[in-house]
């Protein structure tokens, strides 16, 4: 079964689309191919990886990798520091919950347009809640649903 970069109209969005934005919006994030020591990942899966700098001013590891099925699924997500750290708006597989998809949301963050750059500013702003939430105890939006 071919691999969907290797599928024509996937590797030229890939290379045409996600690569040059990537480059010209997060130009520090660099493509991989997972191997063993990205354990949350498929062996073989493409992400974007490099580091976020929060408002508070830590740096974090991240990984924002393709599925399987792109560009029609998820793009998901993941602040390697905090794979194993429990905090709210993360998935048990460690990748962030990005987007209100059960919460009364139309699933915003899902879709064929969307890019990996989309999702690298997304996390950056989930960062910055995480921070918020470590100092202050409340997640930054939450009390919209309450």
């Amino acid at each position: 079964m071919a691999r969907w970069w290797d599928i024509p109209n996937n590797k030229t969005r890939l290379q045409e689309v996600e690569a040059k934005l990537m480059s010209r919006k997060f130009p520090e994030f660099k493509l991989y191919a997972a191997g063993r020591e990205t354990s949350f990942l498929p062996e073989g899966a493409l992400f974007w990886g490099g580091k976020l700098t929060s408002n508070f001013g830590t740096v974090y590891s991240v990984a924002v990798a393709y599925p399987e099925n792109f560009p029609y699924g998820q793009i998901k997500a993941y602040v390697v520091d905090l794979l194993h750290v429990e905090t709210p708006h993360k998935y048990r597989d460690g990748h962030l919950c990005l987007y209100s998809n059960d919460h009364g949301g139309g699933g915003e963050g899902f879709g064929a347009e969307t890019t990996a750059v989309t999702v690298v500013g997304w996390t950056a702003a989930w960062i910055n809640a995480y921070e918020v939430h470590r100092r202050t105890g409340r997640w930054p939006g939450d009390e919209k649903r309450r």
